[in-house]
């Protein structure tokens, strides 16, 4: 069975200039067909030309402009704490069902845009110890003791990965 993350496909699609190219013109064309439906059914007052012109291209230039200006750069739009936020809260979503590889995923994401969110580093040592992945658990609980050094909790996992490994 094929596993695919629908999230991670659109953000790939929607962020590839070839993929957006294709969006836009399959919309102007469905828009262009709507207005030679409408101005034929006696609904807008254009000539079959006119309506298929104007269903063509006003759309592809509504989003070339809006392309242009950022305006479809949704994570631009909106803070990255907000998006990191979002991702740790279905993280720990995630956590809550032990489902502790696709938390995992979240919390690297997390990583990877904002690598000393510390929550994260706590987190993904869970994850990983729960994973077995004993040399990960050691390394993100280590940075996370970097910044909260007297985290009882946090000093705990470390102590038992570390007695996995030797």
């Amino acid at each position: 069975m094929i596993h695919v993350n629908l999230k991670e496909l659109s953000n790939a699609t929607l962020s590839d200039p070839k993929w957006q190219a294709i969006w836009y013109l399959t919309n102007s064309i469905f828009t262009a067909l709507t207005c030679l439906a409408l101005s034929r059914w006696g609904y807008l007052p254009w000539d079959d030309v006119t309506a298929l012109l104007l269903g063509f291209f006003v759309p592809l230039g509504v989003y070339g402009f809006k392309t242009i200006n950022g305006w479809y750069r949704y994570k631009g739009r909106y803070g990255m704490y907000a998006i990191t936020e979002r991702n740790f809260e279905l993280a720990l979503e995630l956590i809550e069902k032990e489902e502790w590889i696709e938390a995992l995923r979240y919390l690297d994401y997390i990583l990877k845009v904002m690598p000393g969110h510390t929550r994260s580093l706590y987190y993904s040592a869970v994850c990983k110890e729960q994973l077995g992945d004993s040399a990960g658990a050691v390394t993100s609980i280590a940075e996370y003791l970097k910044g909260n050094p007297s985290d009882e909790e946090a000093l705990a996992i470390s102590e038992r990965v570390a007695n996995k490994i030797s």
